[in-house]
């Protein structure tokens, strides 16, 4: 049986109303998962349990104190030791309620490194732990307190406060990876940035991300050589094989399929590029991976 990644369409599922923060925060309990991606990311939080959470094909413990973040599409699922559910804070939300001013051009420049050169979970300990759990407790509250004045505005404060706790733990273990240039140049770019990581998978061309933020082409193409040292097409590959990577770990799906839902126009495109930026084909990957988890 091919297990395909499950799409989870929040909109629809939350069903939000005209004017009302696109964010859902919930305490779930839980045993297991399917494997699943949805356009909202997601920061979650341990309280109870124990067990493991697989994201983009990366497997890690989950344990009291455990933060978790997602940005859209990653792919992921959750399995509990044992038959003790795991009980977690779960908040999904849309990363533009967070970014919509050029103030927060440092924490986008940081939130979009998560997954790649930012691993995607924290584990944190007392006393910042306590902190963290306080922060979801105070998020809950709020969020089921519709009539709250300045609810809005406080669960942003929140959100915002937990987001950069978890990149400040995230530093401890990765300083230089966490350097940021504020420059107003910067600040835009990784709007363009945060654009190609939630539409990598669609068709993308230099030329029609330049026209949607009007700029020229080669003015674009110089900013993604300037700010990141590779071209738009080397860093639209590199997203799309990552999600590769993760589906041919964490699926059985075709490698026919999984060049698609990567993005790719073609298998053989697929093939070419992963070899160049894995050194092997996709096949091998998988195989090697596989052989891997199974070996004593």
């Amino acid at each position: 049986m091919i297990v395909f990644p499950e799409y989870e369409d929040l909109m629809a599922i939350i069903k939000l109303k005209k004017g009302e923060l696109p964010l859902h925060i919930s305490i779930h309990t839980l045993k297991k998962t399917s494997l699943h991606h949805h356009d909202f990311v997601e920061l979650s939080y341990v309280i109870e349990g124990s067990g493991t959470e697989i994201i983009n094909g990366i497997r890690h413990h989950l344990q009291p104190g455990t933060c978790s973040f997602l940005l859209p599409h990653h792919i992921h699922e959750i399995q509990s030791d044992s038959d003790k559910p795991i009980i977690k804070y779960c908040c999904m939300f849309d990363i533009n309620m967070l970014l919509g001013s050029s103030y927060e051009s440092e924490l986008s420049s940081l939130l979009f490194r998560v997954g790649s050169s930012i691993p995607s979970f924290v584990d944190f300990s007392s006393p910042m732990a306590d902190r963290m759990h306080n922060i979801f407790e105070l998020l809950h509250d709020d969020y089921l307190n519709t009539v709250g004045i300045g609810r809005n505005s406080f669960i942003r404060a929140k959100l915002t406060e937990a987001m950069l706790l978890f990149v400040r733990a995230s530093h401890t273990n990765y300083p230089n990876v966490l350097q940021v240039d504020e420059s107003d140049e910067k600040m835009n770019f990784w709007k363009v940035l945060q654009y190609m990581h939630v539409h990598y998978s669609k068709k993308l061309t230099l030329e029609w991300l330049s026209h949607h933020f009007r700029v020229s082409t080669p003015y674009m193409s110089r900013s993604f050589k300037k700010h990141l040292g590779r071209s738009f097409l080397e860093y639209l590959h590199g997203l799309r094989v990552e999600s590769a990577v993760s589906m041919l770990v964490s699926t059985n799906m075709s490698l026919a399929d999984i060049a698609a839902e990567a993005g790719f126009e073609s298998y053989r495109s697929f093939s070419r590029v992963f070899r160049e930026l894995r050194g092997q084909t996709p096949s091998d990957y998988r195989n090697h991976q596989k052989n891997s988890l199974e070996a004593p």
